[in-house]
């Protein structure tokens, strides 16, 4: 029967416990309860609705401090992430010191506005160092470019959005004073910066050990960009029809995100670092941003009452950039999709593999990988021309794509060396029966009028949750095919066992012949 080596992970594949754990638990009913004074006052204004704000806030600080202060001082995350949670406990530190002197002030109307913006600059001064130092995936300069780009693009567009809501009535209604120039000025400039350095790091990605923490900070930090918006405009406007509860509604949005990503990293642990990108959503920041700045144009082209000229202008440039942002998705999707795909057989590649093996493993979960080398190929490129090779690894990747079912996955390796990923089987013998299905499947194909016979020795190997690493379980699928290919020409498939390692003497491995 079956032996399989049981060893203990290493703490940098650490992953997370399965479950809602209590402290998320505890969070969201702390969000929920902070929210409800801010929902009530939209419709019925409440007296102590500022002082009940500002105490949620002050409640969302000691957890993220708490929170943060953990993850700074976990000895097994780099010293820049732990440096990047330094600065996000700064954050929730002055949250801290500021909320209770903010409540003290009340009334003092000068000294309350002086420390508000002090205390707001230390707190997006704080986040923006932490986004700065976050660890980043590696990847090319082209990519880094690239991402720079799109980033430029969004504060573009968050600029259009400041310039609209606040800097440009603000100084339309007060004009220029240190007051104004403050408020003008070097809010938007700190919010503009915070909002290009998050989206940066969200198309930029990171490793597996902090992909959810960066996409919880850098959600955080769009919605305080939100938020002060909100604040822009209640100050520019003149009788603004915005309740000030949705300023604290962003504001207490933001800090609930900021300590679930505290938390987060926390209980993620560290895993290697493996350069893959996750963009998900980030990918289409900068078609929002674009649209965003239309929508404005459009908005007060109808405000203004007059549709000429302004307002056929904007039309047709919305118009115009909803077509160009179009065919960028459909260039940007087919060249993700060749970046991924192998081009003779239409298989995924050995970089779409890595990803999905990556993914599974991550989220802890039992897999499979098969690694398949067929037999005899370079007989028939020799014999037949690389014309005819061609159209055997076609048919052969057929084969696969019957015999795989999803979510499995069928990948082409490179020459004539193929691989199944099986990232999610409850049983071992799923993936056997996958073997042994792809072994029965090949035979006899018709290639430029000649009868060739496909064959292929197939090794594999299964992964309890968290035990292997890619790379590991690769290593052990590649000799169990190694060792049904030396029992001769016909398919064969073999399991993994620990005899095949070579500090092994005598190797003993089920083997099966296809019929």
């Amino acid at each position: 029967m079956h032996t399989r080596s049981r060893r203990t992970p290493p703490s940098r594949h650490r992953r997370p416990v399965r479950g809602l754990p209590p402290v998320y638990l505890g969070l969201v009913l702390l969000y929920l309860a902070a929210l409800a004074p801010s929902t009530i006052n939209l419709f019925s204004s409440l007296s102590w609705y500022e002082p009940a704000a500002e105490l949620a806030r002050l409640s969302f600080g000691m957890f993220g401090l708490v929170a943060a202060v953990r993850a700074a001082r976990m000895p097994a995350l780099p010293p820049r992430l732990r440096q990047a949670w330094g600065a996000v406990a700064a954050c929730f530190a002055t949250l801290v010191v500021a909320v209770p002197v903010l409540i003290l002030f009340d009334g003092a109307g000068g000294t309350r506005s002086h420390w508000d913006d002090a205390t707001h600059v230390v707190f997006v001064v704080a986040l923006l160092i932490a986004l700065q130092r976050f660890p980043l995936a590696a990847t090319t300069r082209r990519e880094r470019v690239k991402a720079g780009v799109d980033a430029l693009t969004v504060m573009a567009g968050g600029s259009v959005v400041l310039w609209y809501t606040s800097i440009g009535p603000l100084l339309q209604q007060s004009g220029f004073s240190a007051d104004i120039v403050l408020n003008a000025a070097v809010y938007p400039l700190g919010d503009l910066a915070l909002l290009f350095s998050a989206v940066r790091a969200l198309l930029r990605g990171a490793d597996e050990s902090a992909q959810r923490p960066l996409r919880l900070l850098t959600a955080g930090t769009i919605v305080l960009f939100t938020g002060d918006a909100v604040r822009g405009y209640l100050d520019g406007q003149e009788g603004a029809e915005i309740p000030v509860s949705w300023q604290f509604i962003c504001w207490i949005t933001a800090d609930a995100l900021l300590a679930a990503a505290a938390v987060a990293q926390g209980r993620s642990g560290f895993v290697a670092a493996t350069g893959r990108r996750d963009l998900g959503i980030g990918r289409y920041l900068p078609f929002v941003a674009v649209a965003v700045a239309q929508v404005l144009m459009l908005t007060e082209a109808a405000r203004d009452g007059e549709f000429f000229p302004w307002g056929g202008l904007a039309l047709g440039g919305a118009i115009l950039s909803v077509l160009v942002l179009y065919r960028q998705t459909l260039v940007q999707r087919e060249s993700d999709e060749r970046a991924l795909t192998d081009g003779l057989t239409g298989l995924a590649n050995r970089s779409m593999f890595r990803k999905v093996s990556y993914r599974a493993l991550a989220r802890d979960r039992r897999m499979a990988v098969l690694v398949i080398d067929m037999n005899g190929f370079k007989q028939i490129n020799d014999t037949l021309g690389h014309k005819a090779g061609d159209r055997v690894l076609v048919e052969f990747a057929t084969v696969l794509r019957k015999c795989v079912p999803a979510p499995g996955l069928p990948v082409r390796l490179g020459g004539d060396e193929f691989a199944v990923v099986l990232p999610h089987i409850e049983h071992p013998e799923q993936a056997y029966d996958v073997a042994g299905r792809i072994a029965a499947a090949l035979g006899p194909v018709v290639v430029e009028g000649r009868l060739i016979t496909l064959a292929a020795s197939i090794g594999v190997a299964v992964t309890a949750p968290g035990e292997l690493t890619h790379d590991e379980i690769v290593h052990r699928a590649d000799l169990a095919m190694y060792r049904a290919k030396s029992l001769g020409p016909e398919t064969r498939w073999a399991i993994w066992q620990e005899s095949l390692e070579p500090q092994a003497s005598t190797p003993v491995v089920e083997l099966q012949v296809a019929a």
